[in-house]
């Protein structure tokens, strides 16, 4: 990230003239590393967002929106009553560190003025939020404390003068992170930032394939431009809006991404337990015939079977060899064969039934196997909610309340144009499979599924047309992309007229039987990326 002492010095230009002079009539802690100040500025009203989480560390103006809790935390209500109703008389960077002192002015109790300083450093897991007494330097409180258990070089305790924290050696060039080194070593231009510059600082955002943000900057970044695209602001605290949104938004798809990915591996593992445990009852059922051939020789050696004997030893008259037979002592020897034919009829009768089961476990277990991979390569929030409504429907989950009242939603399969302007469709989920495969596909289209991995259906829009051997690559090279084997090289790919792919009766949604197939080996290629 390159949010470093130069970063730091653009945003506070950029805000200085709004800052300084303004009031501060509310303060709100919407998370527990975040505080957000309403401020009347000379250009309006303007949100002052102060973060100290690790990964998003910033000062900044910001347009989002944040939730409140019920009850504000203890800091919040620290600030409400010392600095809230307050003027920032001055606002200032540090050297060219990531730190941040805010200047207050306020009257206390008495009606005297006072001054409060509230410092923020924005030092990744180091960040922190500190008020301060002014005149005295003691700390008042701080959003983090830090006592000597934690560092014994440098605590942010109540009562502590406080320390500037100790210079960094990130780099020779001072307030310079390894980011805008690499982009110094790449030839990238360094702009000259002034003291104030309240129309705004461009802005450069390099975003990845995926839509998610990598990295932002005050100047053009060239490590960044063959990988990702660029994205320009006019102003940087837009910028930051923009960026750190989309991150979070991105970071949250991929929580709920894990998260669901994690109940479908354990809906998995149930359903191998159960094969598992089908597997030994099947096993078991295997040995019926030797239930049978002890019934049969006991029936016809009963002579030999003493009354309250435990065993008897008899001739098999199938090939000569002498088998032993245990017997129940409390029953006859009559009445110890007939639960032995009685186990025999049980164990095969048990045995069709439990093949069944095992054909239907194996078939739930390739099902969620699937459904995994979809849910891996899903993109969007909504794409996991149509996943987690195709699991309740068949089953596997139970439906929540919303779900029941919530209207289905209607397949959006992506889409996708080859150079030749010929359209591939793609399936999201396996309801959408069955959907772009046979309601979408036409009989002059091609369907391309990976050989014997799971993955999503792909049509090849043909519109009556022979595709080209370039257009069949391409949709199988997609195909590749969107399954399990999208980070392998050399991926098999089938590929049949969709006329011939049919849907057995009773099948679960995207499983299919086709004929009249090829199959081409071919790289996965993300036609998302920037170039495809």
């Amino acid at each position: 990230m390159a949010y470093d002492g130069l970063m730091t010095a653009a945003v506070l230009s950029e805000m200085k003239n709004s800052l300084e002079g303004s009031k501060i009539e509310k303060i709100s802690q919407p998370e527990t590393d975040q505080i957000v100040m309403q401020l009347r500025t000379n250009t309006g009203r303007r949100k002052l967002l102060l973060d100290v989480s690790p990964q998003g560390s910033r000062v900044q103006f910001t347009e989002l929106d944040f939730e409140n809790p019920q009850t504000a935390p203890n800091f919040c209500m620290l600030l409400r009553k010392h600095i809230q109703g307050g003027v920032i008389t001055a606002a200032r960077q540090h050297g060219m560190e990531r730190l941040v002192e805010l200047d207050v002015s306020t009257i206390n109790e008495m009606g005297y003025s006072q001054l409060k300083r509230l410092v923020v450093e924005t030092m990744g897991k180091h960040s922190n939020i500190v008020l301060l007494d002014s005149e005295s330097g003691r700390i008042i409180d701080s959003i983090k404390r830090v006592s000597i258990d934690i560092n014994r070089v440098r605590q942010i305790l109540p009562g502590v003068i406080y320390e500037y924290p100790p210079v960094g050696n990130l780099s020779n060039n001072r307030g310079f992170g390894p980011t805008t080194n690499a982009a110094l070593e790449n030839g990238a231009v360094i702009p000259d930032v002034p003291d104030s510059c309240p129309e705004g600082i461009k802005t450069f955002v390099y975003i990845a394939g995926d839509g998610s943000p990598k990295d932002f900057h005050v100047f053009r970044m060239p490590q960044y431009l063959t990988e990702y695209e660029e994205r320009q602001f006019p102003a940087l605290c837009p910028a930051m809006d923009w960026f750190y949104s989309r991150r979070q938004s991105t970071n949250r798809q991929k929580q709920r991404a894990s998260d669901l990915s994690r109940h479908i591996n354990s809906l998995i593992d149930k359903y191998l337990l159960k094969k598992q445990r089908l597997l030994e009852e099947i096993k078991k059922a295997d040995d019926a015939d030797i239930y049978r051939l002890k019934g049969e020789l006991l029936n016809a050696n009963l002579h030999l079977a003493a009354p309250g004997a435990k065993k008897v030893k008899v001739t098999s008259y199938y090939d000569g060899t002498e088998l032993e037979i245990e017997l129940d002592e409390k029953i006859s020897a009559a009445k110890n064969a007939q639960n032995f034919y009685k186990k025999y009829a049980k164990l095969k009768s048990s045995r069709k039934e439990k093949e069944a089961q095992l054909a239907s476990c194996e078939a739930d277990i390739d099902y969620l196997q699937s459904v995994q991979v979809m849910a891996q390569n899903a993109s969007t929030g909504e794409e996991l909610d149509v996943i987690k409504d195709e699991l309740a429907a068949e089953g596997y989950v139970r439906q929540r309340s919303e779900q029941k009242k919530k209207k289905k939603s209607k397949p959006s399969p992506r889409r996708y144009k080859l150079p030749s302007g010929l359209e591939v469709l793609v399936g999201r989920n396996n309801s959408e499979n069955d959907y772009i495969t046979f309601k979408l596909a036409q009989k002059t289209d091609w369907w391309f599924h990976t050989k014997d991995i799971h993955g999503s259906h792909v049509i090849l829009v043909c519109n009556g047309t022979d595709p080209s051997p370039e257009d069949m690559y391409g949709a199988a090279a997609i195909a590749a992309w969107f399954s399990k084997g999208r980070d392998s090289q050399n991926v098999p790919v089938d590929y049949a007229p969709a006329r011939y792919v049919k849907k057995p009766s009773g099948a679960k949604p995207g499983m299919v039987i086709f004929t009249n197939n090829g199959t081409v080996w071919i790289d996965p290629k993300d036609p998302d990326a920037k170039g495809s």
